[in-house]
């Protein structure tokens, strides 16, 4: 399976799903259904590889259906889309015919992203801590009668 043709179709139904849920408020299941129903009926019937496609189109829109809690900009829907053409590609020929692998490596990278930007953001905070500082934090009770 070629990279380029997987993380366009990638980032196109990932992107398509978090702008019908997030942006055009549509709910996530509803969003995800449109777009992979419609990838699974036009990416065959357009592309040679386009039987291989569909799946994709399915992981990414897993990806799409994310919180906005979780993957809050677009950026990270874009980092966790093509994590998963990346992971997808690379396992192709593992577990085929398995069922849940696209669910289950858009949930890595949707995990893998969120967890990359709430490290990078305790990271920088991390001059403030006062453990990390060498500074003696004060006891809760004498923050208690400030």
């Amino acid at each position: 399976m070629d990279f380029i043709p997987t993380l366009l179709v990638s980032l196109g139904a990932g992107l398509l799903t978090w702008l019908l849920n997030c942006r055009l408020q549509r709910g996530a299941v509803l969003s995800s259904a449109v777009v992979t129903l419609t990838a699974g009926l036009v990416l065959p019937a357009l592309f040679p590889q386009g039987a291989s496609l569909a799946p994709m189109a399915a992981c990414a829109s897993y990806i799409g259906m994310s919180s906005p809690s979780r993957l809050k900009s677009l950026g990270h829907v874009m980092v966790a889309l093509v994590l998963a053409a990346a992971l997808f590609t690379a396992s192709a020929g593992a577990f085929s015919g398995v069922g849940g692998k696209g669910g289950t490596i858009a949930a890595i990278c949707a995990m893998a992203t969120w967890a990359g930007h709430r490290g990078r953001f305790f990271l920088s905070r991390a001059s403030s801590c006062p453990a990390w500082t060498g500074q003696k934090e004060p006891s809760p009770v004498s923050r208690r009668f400030e």
